[in-house]
């Protein structure tokens, strides 16, 4: 641990010890009145911020596509890199015939990332995703001939959704779906006459929380088949095409999901089972559903788009994110040549060996072809965690952008595009930083003592380790939504018994909240949902010495009560040696939820929360954890946050809603804008200054850094002397 750390530390403990006996739970919390509060937030001062550069720099590269050519010989890789789901996006379409590579960038406004895509039988490539200004879908089509992307426009009014998958028909026709509110839609699009032939508007069930299409759909010369879900389950809906009759042929149990596998010129479905029965298989064929008995299905042999070429190449993409240059190397072979290989060493009787003693790439026929000039861009950035070391951890939104600097000497290292998930919550146990977030709360271990590999592979037969393998840094853990249902842990705290909390809600199939934990012992994780089911886990804390975890929420609605959202929200304290919930508290009645916490003394939390009442307002209030008593509640002249509609689901850079203990004893947060210090004491708050834009506050000496902005930003001797 460096200097500034210990000394950081120092100053917590030392303030925590000087409160302690001034908060003990037995003598009242004796809270000012500041009439002059509000006059004092309104002349707040502008606090001048030193930038140190833009460190979470980067472009997603995950979204990549692979085309026939219309010679039957050769194939398009389709590599999309896009800063965020709406852009800006390039598409880099490497011709593997010719070795060409051209650039384009495409239309603003347009996740192509999820687009659905279809091969038609005119060798173009289809490719639909609704436009973010209108919410109708949109059509592009990608040419092999020529290398390139034409924009057709609209298509569809008024149907979106996140997932919008497309099939070509036995036809020839284009069939494609999305979301019309609470249902799916169906339609139908003619290349030869270049527009939708029919819109069949919304079919299937209504879903409470949206209804959501999977990621592939079927059709057969008769009907069209789409998985229709997300709560309270998944549907397979039959649409008569020339009907427009539709019927549900199949369900899955809660929770768990269906998908439809295309077979030209049909598909088949596959639906999980409850009790960890096998998966079952249907043939999705003139409307019904007939079990897989073997592996034939009931309708005669078509020819598809996709036939008349060659096998798909082998494609090796661990550098395709490009260097600081822009600069990138697309690897490929012929799928001959790949099964060659893997036939000589079957003769062998081998297996792979070491890296150190492959053969080069080239002898065992790759190829590469180097992308030039790929942009990337700088990132706003997320919280940042301070490391044993006393270095700053810190990533970028939108997946990229991982990054060190060393307060020391100012400099900035670089370490990789993504840890695999959107990084909501870090936490620093034993020596490891531990990370969590969306989706389905992943959990990951970096060892700040080893370099960063993870994303990081050389030439094919060198490739990146396995995010699950000890030799990845970081190194996947596992996923808490197996026990929890959350979709995104949130917040995270350190128990006495050495495990580590964290909190989350869950997201389209699940409304309510999850708390889960982990073991760096046993390296076991688990967690719970049920007593959540209403609440949305925002944040937790640790309180007595991590004896009682502390759990923050939002109302929500409430699966297990017929989705009917309780009447307010409510503190959980969960004891740590009992293993459960063994207290339920409203500090503060009616509230949409309980906000951010923090202890501030053994046993005394303090809360700060929105006024339901006025939403101009806000409630500084503190709890005696122990015996579930509520101490005082103080209203404030400014609401918590510049977001109207806090506390939701949003980026991780723009969550500046710190609730931080500094250095010199006071509660650092934000009010609106204005950074502001609350004094455990009495409760008084005592203005900073504004900052644009606000950022989660990291303390390191009496220095602050900030994150939620592009740039690096910090203020030099923010922190009084006490």
């Amino acid at each position: 641990m460096n200097k500034n750390s210990v000394v950081w530390t120092r100053f917590c403990a030392a303030a925590l010890g000087m409160l302690a006996p001034l908060l003990a739970a037995a003598e009242p919390w004796r809270i000012v009145e500041q009439p002059d509060l509000q006059q004092a937030l309104e002349n707040a001062p502008v606090l001048q911020t030193e930038s140190l550069g833009e460190p979470a720099r980067g472009v997603n590269v995950w979204e990549r596509w692979l085309v026939p050519n219309p010679d039957g010989k050769s194939w398009d890789v389709l590599q999309i890199y896009f800063k965020e789901y709406y852009g800006p996006t390039w598409l880099c379409a490497v011709d593997l015939g010719t070795g060409q590579v051209k650039k384009q960038r495409l239309p603003d406004h347009h996740q192509f990332y999820l687009s659905g895509r279809a091969l038609g039988f005119d060798g173009k490539y289809y490719i639909a995703t609704p436009s973010r200004k209108t919410w109708s879908m949109d059509l592009f089509i990608y040419d092999p001939a020529t290398n390139t992307l034409e924009d057709r426009g609209e298509i569809v009014p008024g149907l979106g959704g996140e997932v919008r998958p497309l099939v070509t028909g036995p036809d020839g026709r284009i069939y494609g779906t999305g979301t019309r509110g609470k249902q799916v839609g169906l339609y139908i699009y003619d290349p030869k006459l270049g527009k939708v032939v029919k819109d069949f508007g919304p079919v299937g069930p209504s879903h409470p929380n949206g209804a959501w299409s999977r990621y592939v759909m079927g059709v057969d010369d008769t009907h069209a088949y789409i998985a229709s879900g997300m709560i309270p389950a998944w549907y397979l809906v039959a649409v008569n095409l020339e009907s427009g009759e539709q019927k549900v042929l199949l369900e899955s149990p809660t929770e768990k999901v269906m998908d439809i596998i295309e077979r030209f010129p049909s598909a088949f479905a596959r639906i999980p089972q409850e009790g960890g029965a096998s998966d079952k298989e249907y043939w999705l064929y003139h409307g019904q559903a007939t079990p897989v008995t073997n592996g034939t299905p009931p309708w005669p042999n078509q020819a598809s788009p996709w036939d008349k070429a060659v096998p798909k190449p082998e494609v090796y993409f661990d550098q395709i994110d490009p260097d600081a240059q822009g600069n990138a190397v697309l690897w490929y072979r012929s799928r001959e040549d790949a099964n060659r290989e893997k036939t000589n060493r079957t003769a062998a009787n081998t297996k792979s060996p070491p890296p150190a003693q492959l053969p080069k790439a080239e002898t065992l026929g790759w190829k590469s072809i180097r992308l030039e000039g790929i942009p990337t861009y700088p990132h706003r950035i997320n919280p940042l965690t301070i490391l044993p070391d006393g270095r700053l951890y810190g990533t970028g939104e939108d997946y990229v952008g991982t990054f060190l600097f060393d307060p020391q000497t100012d400099r900035t290292t670089y370490c990789g595009p993504r840890v695999g998930l959107a990084p909501y919550t870090t936490i620093v146990c034993g020596g490891m930083l531990y990370l969590s977030g969306y989706s389905g709360g992943h959990l990951f271990v970096f060892d700040p003592a080893r370099d960063w590999n993870l994303g990081k592979g050389g030439p094919p037969g060198n490739p990146a380790p396995n995010q699950g393998d000890a030799r990845s840094n970081p190194r996947y853990l596992g996923d808490f939504d197996k026990t929890t249902r959350v979709g995104l842990m949130h917040s995270s705290a350190l128990g006495a018994d050495g495990k580590i909390y964290f909190g989350g809600f869950g997201l389209r199939h699940y409304t309510g909240g999850g708390f889960g934990w982990y073991d760096p012992k046993s390296r076991k994780m688990d967690g719970f949902w049920q007593p959540l089911s209403g609440y949305a886990v925002q944040w937790i804390t640790p309180a007595l010495d991590g004896q009682f975890i502390v759990i923050s929420t939002i109302r929500a609605a409430d699966e297990l009560n017929n989705n009917r959202a309780p009447e307010e929200a409510k503190l959980f304290i969960y004891d740590v040696s009992a293993q459960k919930i063994a207290r339920e508290i409203v500090p503060v009645a009616k509230a949409r939820t309980t906000g951010l916490i923090i202890e501030v003394a053994p046993g005394r939390l303090l809360g700060l929360t929105s006024d339901r009442e006025d939403p101009k307002r806000s409630i500084l209030y503190g709890w005696d954890v122990a015996a579930g008593e509520s101490l005082f509640t103080k209203a404030l002249p400014s609401p918590v946050s510049t977001d109207a509609s806090w506390p939701h689901w949003v980026d991780p850079s723009y969550e500046y809603l710190a609730f931080v203990l500094g250095p010199d004893g006071f509660v650092w947060t934000y009010l609106k804008d204005v950074l502001v210090r609350i004094d455990p004491k009495d409760a008084s708050l005592h203005v900073v200054g504004k900052l644009d834009p606000v950022g989660w506050p990291t303390f390191v000496g009496r220095d602050v850094y900030l994150s939620g902005n592009e740039r690096l930003r910090r203020i030099r001797n923010i922190v009084r002397a006490r």
